[in-house]
Formats: structure tokens, sequence, C-alpha cells
């Protein structure tokens, strides 16, 4: 064939096909009222719904299919399990050593935006501002004229002037 003749034949082709998809598409807005048919389904509410089960045995094979080895019957062996109960360890609470503090008082200054606090610690004088963290874990929470609030080792205590 040609290739003019083949075009006119591939041209023809692909009119048909569009000739085809529009009647499809637009062929049932051409019919009328009269021809169309109206469909309805009675529903009888007489008869209640069921759904019955569908049960079967399943065959058990002996070959495994992909390898072709012959499978040995399983024998069911029932495992008892016993649930051990561990004894209760009675945890022993460490007694926390506070060491001997005693409050003195605080200084503060008119251009210091924190005022020094005077502590003696085991015999030694400590002058530490009252946000800080000092001596192995203690920690000044509040501080009064007559007393301080003080934390160790998660253990709040105050401790009064003297």
């Amino acid at each position: 064939m040609s290739k003019k003749r083949l075009n006119r034949v591939l041209i023809i082709g692909v009119a048909f096909i569009w000739g085809l998809l529009i009647y499809k598409f637009f062929g049932n807005s051409f019919n009328t009222n009269d021809n169309r048919q109206n469909f309805t389904m009675a529903i009888s509410e007489d008869k209640p719904i069921t759904v019955q089960k569908d049960t079967f045995a399943l065959k058990r094979y002996t070959r495994e299919p992909f390898l072709g080895n012959i499978l040995k019957p399983r024998k069911g062996v029932s495992v008892i399990k016993k649930r051990v109960v561990a004894p209760k360890i009675n945890k022993s609470v460490a007694i926390v050593q506070w060491p001997q503090l005693q409050y003195l008082g605080f200084i503060k200054e008119t251009s210091a935006k924190e005022p020094l606090l005077l502590l003696k610690i085991n015999g030694k004088l400590m002058r530490k501002k009252s946000s800080f963290e000092f001596f192995e874990g203690f920690k000044v929470l509040n501080f009064y004229k007559d007393s301080i609030l003080v934390r160790f080792n998660k253990e709040q205590k105050v401790i009064k002037r003297k």
C-alpha cells in the first residue's frame, strides 16, 4: 500500500471511532421521554434479610507444594506456663546526712540584682548568690530575713537564723 492510501484508511478509522464515542456520549439525550423505561424495584418488608454463613473444612496437605517434601503431621503438645512470683524486695531508705548549716543573714547592695547570702557550712563561711547551687547539691529555694528554704538531695528544710 502506498503512503497516501494508508493515511486515508487511518483517517477514516479515526473518524469512525470518534463518531462512535460521540454517539455513545450524546446518544441518550436525543431519545424522547416515551422511549425511556421507568425502572423501579419493589422491596417487600415482610421477609427479613438473612445471611447464611458458608463453612467448609480445609484439606491438610501431606506434601509441601514448592519443595516437594513430605510433611510430617504435627503432634499437639500442650505447654503449661507456671507463673513465678518474685519476692518483693524492701528498698532501704537512704538517710540523707545534712551537714551543719547555719544561716547568718544576707547582704543586699543597691546596685546588685540579687543579695549575697551568708552561710556557715561545716564551720566554713560562704557568701553565695541565692539562685546558685552551692556545696554539693545544696540550693536555696527562697530566703527571708529570719530563715531560708534549702533543698538537698530532693529533701527540703527550713533553717532559721541564729
